[in-house]
């Protein structure tokens, strides 16, 4: 990576870590922990800086470069906020009120509901919050009695970030296919045991 000119490395990690952090906080959502932001936040600074043109301040630069890079993760992994009601094709929606003169309910609008079942849809799977969390089903390998919350914790907090949509998929009791569920199977086995937990 090209240290920009008139900076050395550290200056550029200060401007970047600073940065980092102060966006971080702003952007979190999801199972995406403020540290796993700053991660992305810095791993994103070091992809920009190849398109750094030196016209700029680097700290300006990066700020709108993270700022927008961190908008677009969570708006593809987690919501758009733009509703579509913005661009209402019935010039009905009403900002000031955030109401619909054509529906009592903005939920009766088709374009409306399809946009909040989207968004629904990619929160749910971007979160671990269930009715009933305590309990993990795998009927052949499992014993439900012994998943406690405990239990679940330790698994929520050490499953790898590669295997986190069909953890949550499989906690929600939504369908995964059988080499996902047993690759899933497999690390939950191994995260058990090296805590020193017979199954």
């Amino acid at each position: 990576m090209k240290i920009p000119d008139g900076y050395t490395e550290q200056e550029v990690i200060d401007i970047i870590n600073s940065i980092s952090s102060k966006l971080s906080g702003k952007f979190k959502f999801g199972y995406y922990e403020l540290e796993d932001i700053k991660q992305e936040a810095a791993l994103f600074a070091w992809q920009g800086l190849e398109n750094y043109d030196g016209v700029r301040p680097l700290e300006n630069f990066l700020w709108i470069h993270i700022r927008n890079r961190l908008y677009n993760l969570k708006r593809n992994n987690y919501c758009r906020p733009e509703k579509p009601c913005d661009n209402c094709p019935y010039d009905a929606y009403i900002k000031k009120n955030d109401e619909c003169s054509k529906y009592s309910s903005m939920k009766e609008c088709s374009i409306y509901l399809k946009w909040f079942k989207r968004n629904q849809t990619k929160k749910n799977l971007m979160s671990t919050k269930s009715s009933d969390l305590a309990i993990l089903e795998d009927k052949k390998h499992i014993n439900d009695e012994i998943f406690s919350k405990e239990i679940y914790s330790i698994v929520d907090s050490s499953i790898p970030i590669s295997l986190r949509e069909d953890w949550i998929r499989f906690v929600n009791k939504i369908n995964i296919s059988k080499s996902k569920r047993k690759i899933l199977m497999e690390h939950i086995h191994k995260i058990l045991k090296d805590k020193g937990i017979d199954i």
